[in-house]
């Protein structure tokens, strides 16, 4: 089955690769693939039909309101990855279904255990709490953030890998014990994204630093037009604390001007997945990005580089669709104007 899914997804890419623009790409591509929105309502419906809940019982659950349940089952997406954790617990899922939840469906890093959250939810999910998980995942993560300070200027430590990581985290028994495993790696849990703060950081350097473009990130952000949401998520790189979404990694990108393998690059730095052909959005996305190589606006040894095109055309691209994710991502780039 996994084999089949990796052909169709090959497939899928390489026939977005051939398309000439939007129109076929609406043709020939979007009906080989659901939409986000539809995977979604169908799959938290069939979460909620197993467990027998009542869309009240698995609001309490999750601690929303019955009417997020209700949009969520029509097809609305949760718009972080908190929630998503918390649907999960409340379904009872193990580590695999978890990440399947979080990368299908939310379109968000799997579970990590050099992420103080993930490591916290990890040792939760396999500990069976069933229905308690969430209100034990909340008490364990408060209890431990009032006693635990993560210094970001601490020296750089030694990498542990991750699978000798999750074995360790895997050996923890109870509560101290996994208080006592944080305690021990403090440093580690300050690290865990440095690589990806590093390399958004190199490509900001390398796109401000033209000649005659941009002095400072904050002139670039002006010049194209940056969202407060974006300059926010660029300020929190900078600054080590956190990673962005997986849509705000991908605005990220097309600001930059990265062509598809550098976006992909910078997705696996923050534990995604690459972009998904079998995703209508990211599709497009695919499509832009092919198209924009052809054409060489990528090249910045041309003497006609513009750091600004590739999210124009971007805009106009996206402006033509009709697709749920569209909207709130196109909010993120500049407005442009009719001509040409």
């Amino acid at each position: 089955m996994n084999e089949y899914n990796d052909l169709a997804t090959v497939f899928i890419k390489d026939e977005i690769a051939k398309c000439e623009d939007i129109e076929e790409l609406k043709e020939k591509i979007f009906p080989m693939i659901h939409s986000q929105q539809e995977e979604w309502a169908r799959k938290i419906n069939e979460i909620i039909g197993e467990k027998k809940y009542t869309k009240t019982k698995f609001a309490e659950l999750c601690s929303v309101s019955r009417v997020s349940v209700d949009k969520w089952c029509k097809g609305v997406v949760p718009k972080n990855r908190e929630t998503f954790l918390k649907i999960g617990m409340a379904a009872g899922y193990d580590v695999e279904k978890m990440n399947q939840l979080l990368q299908r469906y939310g379109r968000y890093p799997a579970l990590y255990s050099k992420s103080l959250e993930d490591c916290i939810c990890i040792y939760v999910i396999s500990h069976k709490y069933g229905e308690e998980a969430i209100n034990k995942y909340n008490y364990i993560l408060s209890k431990i953030k009032a006693r635990i300070i993560i210094d970001d200027n601490a020296e750089e430590i030694e990498n542990v890998s991750t699978v000798k990581f999750d074995s360790k985290l895997s050996e923890v028994h109870d509560e101290d014990g996994l208080e006592q495993f944080i305690a021990d790696n403090t440093a580690m849990f300050s690290y865990a994204y440095h690589k990806f703060y590093a390399y958004v950081k190199m490509n900001i350097s390398a796109n401000y630093m033209e000649p005659a473009y941009a002095g400072s990130i904050f002139e670039m952000a002006e010049i194209q037009g940056w969202s407060s949401s974006l300059r926010q998520c660029v300020s929190a790189i900078r600054q080590n604390k956190w990673y962005p979404t997986r849509n705000k990694i991908i605005s990220l990108g097309l600001h930059l001007s990265m062509d598809h393998e550098q976006i992909d690059e910078m997705l696996e730095l923050a534990h995604m997945e690459p972009l998904c052909a079998k995703n209508i959005f990211e599709s497009v996305i695919m499509f832009i990005l092919d198209d924009a190589s052809l054409n060489d606006l990528l090249n910045i040894e041309s003497d006609d580089y513009d750091p600004d095109e590739l999210c124009n055309y971007a805009r106009k691209i996206l402006d033509k669709l009709e697709l749920p994710e569209v909207e709130e991502f196109i909010s993120e780039l500049p407005e442009v104007d009719d001509e040409g």
